[in-house]
């Protein structure tokens, strides 16, 4: 149950349409939906994979420790850096959203003035908040971290939900575009428009991960043989069944030039549904903001603890708390880069932007991670009889590298971007596979 839980909630099923879908809309239109379903397999087949390593070798460390297991130490190691720079530019993108939320629901209380609502300092300390309550949750340990989840996504599961039968039931009186089954998928719009779909690749890339954090949280498991991986796939299903509800009312109830380009199209939603209570699913977005905040620094914390314990990081990744065993000075060590994070961006507006394309290339990184557990799926399978794994590999693998490519390829800045972030990586490939040990080097 916890890790079911913690699956769905990761992937923030509200924070993550009220975040992205926007954007989505806004390079797909009433398309959007079919972008979400084309990548879905994608995902889908990643998931699998992840349970068939998690039955072999279930290890904090997950995807790193899989590479390192399968393939080489030399490739963990690259596959470390990787894991690093996806994980770590999700967070900071989170905790600005958390502030400005929090911000709007408090306005809509009447606690806060108008001044306060787009004040750099109010929407810092609210996310400086949020950021206290992650490394507090977090260094409680693993099973309160669960259940602070479960609490939170119960009560974005009873929003989003009662939102939808509601709007289900007007739907009738509030439709504004008609459904139609070429919003699923239309093989003409693919061929007229595909770059937008490339442009929007990335974006749905943001919104489909996080399921894998049981894999991460394997070692923690009291039945670590049954349930990691099996939970990941669960949770996905659980969220893409909610996009494909949520977004379908989405999309017919609210006119599509209001969806597009939005910081917030749940709200925009919410305010045609029923005007007078759309200041609820203010409470969705931030418990499933707040959530994905902590367990997106709990994947973090797991893995640079894994990569500590087998002497590829520094020796203080790997401290762990005497009482509750939580990788404290990971904790500590992500808050405070978040917090430096979130001050940079909200202080300093001349690196403003700067920081928001650094950050906005997570979901490039988050799609490296997976291409590199298919190919490990494919170095592992491909003299086995599992044929189905091998196949299921070779598809997952291609997709990815095919939609990192298109991604990169759309701007000259993330290429540039993509390299330089890439080159402590291959260091650190070369010096693993030289045998030198990267943390007598840093220590």
């Amino acid at each position: 149950m916890d890790l079911a839980s913690l699956s769905t909630s990761s992937v923030a099923p509200a924070f993550s349409i009220a975040a992205s879908y926007g954007v989505i809309a806004f390079y797909l239109g009433i398309y959007s939906i079919m972008g979400v379903i084309i990548v879905f397999p994608v995902y889908l087949f990643a998931s699998i994979i992840f349970r068939k390593f998690n039955r072999l070798y279930p290890n904090a460390g997950a995807s790193y420790f899989w590479g390192s297991k399968i393939v080489s130490k030399s490739y963990g190691s690259f596959q470390a850096w990787i894991i690093t720079l996806a994980y770590f530019f999700s967070i900071p993108p989170i905790v600005i959203p958390a502030g400005e939320y929090t911000a709007q629901f408090l306005y809509s209380l009447g606690i806060i003035s108008s001044s306060l609502l787009n004040n750099a300092f109010t929407i810092f300390i609210l996310g400086s908040f949020w950021i206290l309550i992650t490394l507090i949750a977090g260094i409680l340990g693993a099973r309160p971290t669960a259940k602070i989840t479960e609490l939170f996504l119960g009560v974005e599961l009873f929003v989003i939900i009662m939102f939808s039968l509601i709007a289900i039931y007007y739907l009738p009186d509030h439709m504004v575009n008609h459904i139609s089954f070429s919003w699923f998928f239309s093989f003409n719009e693919i061929v007229k428009k595909p770059y937008a779909f490339v442009l929007a690749f990335p974006v749905i890339a943001t919104i489909m991960d996080g399921w894998e954090i049981d894999s991460y949280a394997s070692e923690e498991s009291f039945n670590r043989e049954k349930w990691p991986g099996t939970t990941g796939i669960m949770g996905f299903l659980i969220v893409f069944s909610i996009y494909m509800i949520t977004m379908t009312l989405m999309d017919a109830e609210t006119p599509l030039n209001l969806l597009s380009g939005s910081i917030d199209p749940l709200a925009e939603w919410a305010s045609y549904i029923i005007p007078k209570y759309a200041v609820i699913m203010y409470i969705a977005v931030i418990a499933s903001t707040a959530s994905s905040l902590w367990l997106t620094t709990y994947i973090l914390s797991r893995a640079w603890y894994a990569m500590s314990r087998d002497h590829l990081f520094p020796q203080i990744f790997g401290y762990t708390h005497k009482k509750y065993k939580s990788p404290w000075s990971n904790l500590v060590i992500i808050a405070v880069t978040a917090e430096a994070i979130n001050a940079f961006m909200l202080f300093i507006p001349s690196i403003e932007s700067f920081f928001a394309q650094l950050l906005s290339i997570s979901g490039i990184f988050l799609m490296m991670e997976f291409a590199f557990d298919a190919f490990s799926g494919i170095y592992l399978f491909k003299g086995s009889k599992n044929i189905l794994y091998l196949l299921i590999s070779i598809i997952t693998f291609i997709a990815f590298i095919f939609m990192i490519i298109m991604g990169i390829a759309t701007s000259t800045f993330y290429i540039a971007l993509a390299v330089i972030l890439l080159i402590p990586g291959i260091l650190m490939f070369f010096i693993q596979r030289n045998g030198i040990k990267l943390r007598k080097i840093l220590n």
